[in-house]
């Protein structure tokens, strides 16, 4: 298995990984598949920034098939005052969850976030873009209390890395049937 960064060839395969999780867990809060274009349109805002969008590939049955994403994101990228934070999101195939996917595509993230420099502008002064170094990685999460696979675990596995509660926001969401 590979790290790269993602190609636009790339994203059919990252779109179907991402429907897994918004038709069957409250990771997201889409509630219907997103058209093709959010997720290019995803892809082609973190490369405009300058932030990385990676994907983990294997290519032992000759092809190359995405088994795990990455993605650095804007956190609030139309103020300038919260330009050195980013918002990252990382999603496994279901099929090869706990095989280290989404542990190799943590280390290249936070690796290549260590050097970035992340292009933003503020609203209104988008002929203005500056280039700011990112000091803030968030990942920001959604916990299921009442699901099986509930997301405590996934909680406990971002704070191996380093990250920290730092508050939740309880029934503000809607999916499922419940808040």
């Amino acid at each position: 298995m590979v790290v790269r960064q993602a190609t636009q060839s790339d994203l059919p395969q990252v779109r179907q990984i991402f429907n897994h999780y918004v038709l069957n867990t409250v990771v997201s809060f889409l509630v219907q598949p997103p058209p093709p274009d959010y997720i290019r349109s995803r892809f082609e805002s973190s490369l405009e920034r300058n932030l990385p969008y990676l994907v983990a590939v294997d290519s032992s049955d000759g092809g190359e098939t995405v088994v795990g994403y990455a993605y650095a994101s804007a956190f609030r990228g139309f103020m300038l005052g919260y330009a050195h934070t980013v918002e990252m999101s990382i999603f496994c195939h279901p099929k090869h969850i706990s095989r280290g996917i989404g542990s190799q595509l943590m280390v290249e993230l936070l690796t290549q976030l260590r050097t970035t420099k992340h292009m933003t502008k503020e609203a209104g002064y988008e002929d203005k873009p500056i280039q700011v170094d990112v000091k803030k990685v968030m990942a920001i999460m959604a916990v299921d209390e009442q699901a099986p696979s509930n997301g405590l675990a996934l909680c406990e596995w971002y704070q191996k890395w380093g990250f920290e509660e730092v508050g939740r926001l309880k029934g503000v969401g809607y999916k499922k049937g419940r808040v």
